[in-house]
């Protein structure tokens, strides 16, 4: 029978400091709530190495009496609470005096406090909990801590730290958080010596998200304003013009504390049923106040998850509130005037499918709508790329599409093809969506949706262009996409990848972006959702999960024009069938769904009853 120990003081406190302290996010996420706590109205966070080697914040806060700044660094010292009936009404943000106990027990740490009663202040060194030096020191009023090599004597934990751009953009994400949860405190946030943001002393939320967020946000937002006899939700949403990739600008306070609720994202993204594309998410900013009572705020050491004691009946306040919010105005998406340029012998003739053939069909009908020179458009250069024949070919106009022919065209099938598909004739096409077809013996019917095929057909083009570092490569009119800091953080320290997949990005100053040159695949794609796409994905990139990232970064990239509801010619149709017989999978699109549907005839006659089973 195995022996149990019983763990010594200084072991017992590293492994009860891991559970509060899991990366240099929580030690951050811990010292602000501190400064707010202490009634600062200003807070200066700095961080190197993604926080791994230096955590500095300093605030204008309080301050901590001479007396009492070793017992703030003793386990289960705290001046929030004082017995367990004190929790059903807590307004701070700190209560279990766990956080800078937890932070000495892991890494080397600094005080520097001063109350206002005192003429110094008083300097304190903690390494591993253990007080090393403490003495006098002049200094203004409030406290200023530093934290230093983080997981120094905890080596198990230290490796499982992310790389310093992820660490970077979860402490990011905690600093945006906490600012919009007090916009009458002012942040200032500095990263590896550069002043990343900082944000102003106000009582207008928006004041604060115009300093954290891009323009486009900005611009999309909807007021919320909700009550009812025991809850009040305020805040923002977005309208249908801005979505992303993922929820990491969806973000939740319950009274003043930012929370994590994945059941409460559901509910808000239900407002948006059938609004928004599949796989996007708005962006918001609630604010919700509520009787303390009603909700426990003591789940787990990190303090970002609560309960709530009439669960259900919060959530759908919230779905209310964005509902109301969302229809409170016209929800009809706005076409914002941007300019589409094409080169005047390519007009009407706008290229949608490269085939392995050789060939490369032209998708007409834009009639004359862009060949008058205008102011905008005069002094436009457009650069052609160079690729050889067997990448580009360009065919001759199409037909007008109320001049399409359902006569039968046959689809033939290559010599020496593998069999993936069966030799069809084209029908027609059905709701502008589906492509009717039959095989030569007239024993089956195929319907082939569109979309998913042209998806398919360009998801395997693009990979297969990434995986031999040959994507064919268009300059365009230069683009400028302003971003909030951690987009604009991510995109620079990717832009290797960017590279990777054909796309020139580079540095505009000011949190913006400048986009030179795409693929040509993307070529007809809005720039903008490609780019987020891709950027959406980078977020937590590792090296070890690079190649996957990249794999999901294409499929979502792959937004391309051929769409339901998109009128083809025959002509169009026969060459989106070509190029699905040279994909290595022809029967689904790269998120799943079927491309192609068959149905025999026996199948047919028996719904029809000329079939008794």
């Amino acid at each position: 029978m195995a022996i149990i120990n019983l763990l010594d003081n200084e072991t017992i406190n590293k492994i009860a400091a891991g559970e509060v302290i899991e990366n240099p996010k929580s030690i951050v996420k811990e010292l602000v709530e501190n400064s707010i706590d202490a009634g600062a109205d200003e807070i200066t966070i700095e961080i190197k190495n993604g926080g791994k080697s230096f955590i500095r914040v300093t605030d204008n806060g309080k301050g901590i009496e001479k007396d009492q700044v070793e017992n703030a660094f003793k386990r289960h010292c705290t001046s929030k609470i004082s017995s367990s009936d004190d929790l059903n009404s807590l307004f701070t943000l700190g209560f279990r005096g766990e956080a800078l106990a937890s932070i000495a027990a892991v890494s080397k740490v600094e005080v520097i406090t001063r109350t206002n009663d005192d003429i110094y202040g008083i300097k304190m060194t903690i390494e591993g909990g253990k007080i090393i030096s403490k003495e006098d020191i002049g200094c203004p009023v409030g406290t200023t801590i530093t934290v230093t090599d983080l997981f120094y004597n905890v080596p198990a934990r230290k490796k499982f730290l992310k790389s310093d751009i992820s660490e970077s953009s979860n402490i990011n994400e905690i600093v945006v958080s906490l600012a919009l949860s007090k916009e009458n405190i002012s942040f200032k946030y500095i990263n590896n010596n550069n002043v990343a943001y900082r944000t102003p002393k106000t009582n207008n939320l928006l004041n604060t998200i115009s300093s954290l967020y891009e323009k486009d946000l900005y611009n999309s937002l909807l007021k919320i304003d909700y009550k009812s006899d025991i809850i009040s939700i305020t805040g923002y949403t977005t309208n249908l013009n801005y979505y992303r990739g993922n929820r990491k600008q969806q973000i939740v306070f319950v009274n003043g504390r930012v929370i994590k609720h994945r059941r409460m994202s559901y509910f808000i993204e239900e407002a948006y049923n059938t609004l928004l594309p599949k796989n996007k998410y708005p962006a918001c900013f609630i604010k919700i106040e509520i009787a303390p009572a009603l909700v426990d705020v003591n789940v787990h050491p990190a303090k970002t998850e609560v309960r709530f004691q009439n669960e259900e009946m919060v959530l759908n306040e919230i779905k209310n509130a964005v509902y109301s919010a969302l229809h409170s105005k016209s929800i009809m998406k706005e076409v914002k005037g941007e300019t589409l340029l094409h080169d005047s012998k390519d007009i009407n003739n706008l290229r949608i499918f490269d085939r392995s053939s050789g060939k490369s069909v032209i998708l007409g009908g834009l009639e004359n709508k862009f060949t008058e020179e205008t102011e905008e458009t005069k002094n436009i250069r457009i650069t052609e790329v160079e690729v050889s024949n067997k990448d580009i070919a360009v065919m001759e106009p199409l037909k007008p599409y109320d001049k399409f022919e359902f006569k039968q065209q046959t689809f033939i099938k290559a010599e020496n093809d593998e069999d993936k598909l069966p030799e069809l004739y084209v029908i027609g096409i059905v709701l502008d969506t589906y492509i009717i077809c039959e095989n030569p013996e007239k024993t089956c019917i195929f319907m082939i949706d569109q979309h998913a095929a042209h998806e398919r057909i360009n998801y395997e083009k693009f990979l297969n262009q990434y995986n031999s570092r040959e994507i064919l490569i268009q300059e365009i009119v230069p683009e400028v996409i302003n971003l909030s800091y951690d987009d604009y953080e991510t995109a620079m320290s990717n832009i290797e990848i960017f590279e990777y997949l054909g796309i020139s990005v580079e540095n505009f100053g000011n949190n913006a972006i400048l986009i030179n040159n795409i693929p040509t695949i993307f070529k007809d794609s809005n720039l903008k959702d490609v780019f987020y796409a891709i950027l959406d994905n980078l977020k937590d990139i590792t090296k070890s999960n690079l190649d996957f990232v990249m794999e999901k970064i294409i499929k979502e990239a792959c937004v391309k024009s051929v769409k339901s509801g998109d009128r083809l010619h025959m002509s169009e149709v026969r060459a989106l069938l070509n190029d699905l017989r040279m994909t290595d999978n022809p029967y689904t699109c790269p998120h799943g769904r079927p491309v192609i549907i068959k149905m025999t005839r026996y199948e047919i006659e028996k719904m029809f009853e000329r079939i008794q089973s």
